[in-house]
């Protein structure tokens, strides 16, 4: 093959490759360019006659501070290769991003006549990584930082010794409202004019940080109330939104923190988080301050929550006992079963201090689960060989009658355990009576089909009436304590108690009267028929084993 064909073959390569490629002559003390390939006029709309004999550098225009020009220069005067990226312009002045990559050729003589440079044009793999590098940083809808950026932000802010950061965090109200009636499109246009409002104010820093969640910081010197900045920021969110079709208002809950230099980021923002979310819990949706006390009682509610998840594993809860009694005759005929837990730390603790965490986790399903077993197990060994049989009471919650399947819980118990359901009372709140459905009701029937007792707790306190008592198969009712404390006064509250009374004995149902502490009490309630008495007067609720002492005692 000779050396013109293999010359024409590798020319013919060189059009198939979308690079360009120059050569510059070192030799010269400007290293002009001497040849140009056709793909050099196709990257920047040069000929070759109008690049020939220019440096290389004049595809830079007036943009001659790049950082890479400089590593270029010292390759040209070190007759090294190198690699640098810069930008370039093309003839009619757009910006391209070239890749350029300089090697230097030697002559006989061993010194460097010639650098033959191959130009790339990467416009568009460096858009793409700029495009990312943003992404990973900013929020695309609204062009704001992310939530990182944001604590970055936060911690390039500068405070003197006298100013305070006022960190701000919003949450927009009503969005799915919006999205659901005029469409996503008009929630997105709403998000991004909030952007424009909220940088108006000329935050310190500013950010998106949620779906509809944004967060700004302002440093205050001492002339600057947060009072007159919250006030701003409500008069530019306060304003109507234009989009198509409709004009709205939105809505927003905003917490916020304030404080001195010298704080980490992370802590102003969630300070600023909780606010929010004691704001957003409020359904005037009120603005809070942060508040270390409420964070500090809070952060004990989760780190409980998390304890009690291991207790249900260890099986840290039991149930005391409060005896009730005969009235008339003074002798014990059942007990309400209290549920307790055994902290590992702090001891023994009462309902109050966790029910209502695990009625909001959840957890009091898997509790009372395990807690049902433990009282009927316990009623069955009370009662065997018992000639006057004992009725125990074991409190449910609404999860479980709503969320569980109560009645083949309890029909397993019964059936693993040997208990008489008749012996077994189910005790419900009188709310849960109200909000009753019929799958609710059928449920109740089931129950009492079982064998087992259903009794109102807490009867009178809540929005219960003689029409729930007709709908439920209700067979026992409990007479909240508020009224048996204050039947002595008289009024109301003993009509009403010796209304339940005469309820009680004209349906059949058994009625006992809890937070009986005082004699007074006590001789009322006889006097009124009341045949079965609960409280302090009679015993505290006591452990299983002093409940069984005091059985013996009667003996």
């Amino acid at each position: 093959m000779s050396d013109a064909t293999l010359a024409d073959i590798v020319l013919f390569g060189m059009r198939m490759l979308p690079d360009a490629m120059v050569v510059a002559d070192a030799r010269d003390e400007d290293s002009p360019l001497i040849w140009v390939s056709e793909q050099f006029t196709t990257i920047t709309g040069y000929d070759q006659s109008e690049a020939v004999g220019k440096n290389c550098r004049f595809l830079q225009c007036n943009d001659n501070l790049q950082p890479g020009l400089e590593q270029l220069r010292d390759a040209l005067r070190g007759g090294t290769g190198t690699t640098v990226t810069m930008r370039n312009y093309r003839k009619d002045g757009t910006l391209f991003w070239n890749e350029l990559t300089l090697t230097p050729y030697t002559g006989a003589d061993g010194a460097i006549d010639y650098f033959v440079g191959h130009i790339r044009d990467v416009t568009e793999a460096k858009t793409n990584i700029d495009q990312l590098v943003n992404d990973a940083s900013h929020d695309r809808l609204t062009g704001l930082p992310n939530r990182y950026s944001f604590l970055e932000d936060i911690e390039k802010i500068e405070l003197s010794e006298k100013c305070r950061l006022l960190v701000v965090k919003l949450d927009i109200a009503g969005l799915h409202g919006i999205n659901s009636t005029y469409g996503y499109a008009a929630g997105d246009e709403i998000i991004r004019k909030i952007a424009p409002r909220l940088r108006s104010l000329e935050p310190d820093a500013l950010s998106r940080i949620g779906n509809n969640e944004f967060a700004c910081a302002f440093h205050l010197p001492p002339s600057r109330s947060e009072e007159t900045l919250l006030a701003r920021i409500a008069a530019e969110m306060r304003a109507p939104f234009t989009i198509p079709d409709a004009v709205v208002s939105m809505r927003y809950a905003l917490g916020y923190t304030l404080g001195f230099p010298g704080m980490p980021a992370t802590l102003w923002t969630q300070q600023a988080g909780y606010a929010l979310h004691q704001s957003k819990a409020d359904p005037a949706r009120a603005p809070r301050r942060f508040d270390q006390a409420a964070e500090r009682i809070s952060r004990m509610r989760g780190r409980l929550t998390t304890e009690l998840q291991q207790a249900v594993r260890d099986g840290d809860f039991f149930y005391h006992y409060q005896p009730q009694f005969d009235i008339q005759t003074g002798r014990i005929v059942g007990a309400e079963a209290l549920l307790r837990w055994n902290h590992p730390v702090f001891g023994l603790q009462a309902p109050d201090t966790f029910i209502p965490i695990a009625e909001e986790t959840g957890l009091i399903v898997e509790i009372e689960r395990t807690g049902i077993r433990q009282v009927a197990e316990f009623a069955a060994n009370v009662n065997r060989g018992r000639a006057d049989p004992l009725i125990f009471a074991v409190n449910i919650s609404p999860l479980e009658v709503t969320r569980g399947d109560l009645h083949g819980l309890l029909h397993d118990v019964i059936a693993k355990t040997g208990v008489d359901p008749l012996h077994l009372t189910l005790e419900l709140t009188e709310s849960l009576l109200t909000e009753g459905s019929d799958d609710i009701i059928s449920l109740f029937r089931r129950l009492r089909r079982l064998g087992l007792g259903l009794a109102i707790d807490d009867f009178g306190t809540g929005y219960s009436s003689l029409r729930s008592i007709e709908r439920f198969p209700i067979s026992e009712i409990k007479v909240d304590r508020s009224f048996t404390q204050h039947m002595p006064d008289g009024g109301i509250k003993k009509i009403v108690t010796e209304t339940i009374l005469a309820m009680g004995k004209e349906l059949a149902i058994r009625v006992v009267a809890e937070g009986i502490e005082t004699e007074a009490q006590k001789m009322n309630l006889k006097d009124m028929g009341c045949l079965i008495g609960q409280g302090y007067i009679f015993s505290r609720p006591v452990p299983a084993e002093t409940f069984s002492a005091l059985l013996a005692a009667e003996s």
